[in-house]
């Protein structure tokens, strides 16, 4: 959370915020009660705007227009591709841009995007960070997040006021492209483990052991975590949204740290079969659901 100190004065940077889904909208307010102003654009639902505009926000109608009056603009949307239109496409941040902008990109992207991105807006005499996200968007409601930086020294001194206002936990972790790198080993693991613990829990059934057991056994050992508790969750109560994330964006991260992989000439037998196993649950039409859902699907 914010010092005392950043809350006595209020920040002069102006931002603006493009992505109010369940993470975004909350990290967005937690930026309006910190002091500073707040440019927001809308989507396809109203709420998220509706709510932050009683905040003491303002809605933009482009990127453009809020390139052209913010000083750092946080996107918080699902895919490479959103984030390139966002802002190199018609209409963009670049379109608008001024000398100096900083623009953070919080969601889980490809590398090699972001490294071209950065290119494009170094060009432009602006900047790039990539800042994924960890946690909940409860966490991302109270400001706790954690948050994983790739960017310069210089950017994430800047940025770091700001970012603080929304996370616990702040990593800087290299250059341009760091965070998103660490973000896609993380997404590959917790995928990869979401897939064994529902093929353990089906194959469990099947040896007629009781489900309730095999997750005290395996929560009270050196494998118990959060997670996995999560996990275990649905296949127990029913809960299936102890972890909200949705099995399509998880395929979406696998994708994306395959493809860091090959490009690295990396051999990854595991995510690359959870991949397989995850794309088949998608293509059912069961995307929307989230991962501890897994345990039913698979």
């Amino acid at each position: 959370m914010a010092s005392a100190n950043n809350q006595s004065a209020k920040p002069s940077e102006r931002i603006g915020f493009i992505g109010l889904g369940a993470m975004g909208v909350g990290m967005a307010s937690n930026v309006l009660k910190n002091g500073y102003s707040l440019s927001v654009m809308g989507n396809n639902r109203r709420e998220p705007v509706e709510r932050l505009l009683s905040e003491g926000a303002v809605e933009v109608s482009s990127p453009k227009e809020m390139a052209q009056q913010s000083d750092i603009v946080v996107i918080c949307v699902t895919t490479s591709e959103v984030v390139e239109q966002i802002i190199s496409g018609k209409d963009g941040l670049l379109a608008g841009a001024n000398d100096g902008l900083l623009v953070v990109d919080c969601g889980t992207s490809l590398p090699g995007s972001t490294l071209k991105l950065g290119e494009q807006l170094k060009n432009a005499n602006c900047s790039l960070m990539d800042v994924p996200l960890g946690r909940s968007s409860a966490a991302a409601e109270s400001g706790t997040l954690n948050m994983m930086a790739g960017g310069s020294a210089e950017d994430f001194e800047r940025a770091t006021p700001l970012l603080k206002t929304m996370s616990e936990n702040l990593f800087h972790l290299g250059p341009l492209g760091s965070g998103h790198k660490v973000k896609l080993l993380n997404n590959a693991c917790s995928v990869s483990m979401a897939i064994m613990i529902a093929e353990v829990v089906q194959t469990a059934k099947a040896a007629d052991i009781d489900v309730k057991l095999l997750a005290d056994v395996m929560t009270s050992g050196p494998l118990g975590s959060d997670f996995m508790k999560w996990m275990f969750e649905g296949p127990l109560s029913g809960d299936e949204t102890k972890l909200q994330f949705s099995i399509k964006n998880a395929t979406k991260d696998i994708g994306y740290f395959n493809s860091m992989a090959s490009e690295l000439n990396k051999n990854v037998s595991v995510p690359s079969s959870a991949l397989e196993t995850i794309t088949k649950v998608v293509e059912q039409g069961n995307g929307e659901d989230f991962l501890p859902a897994l345990c039913r699907h698979v």
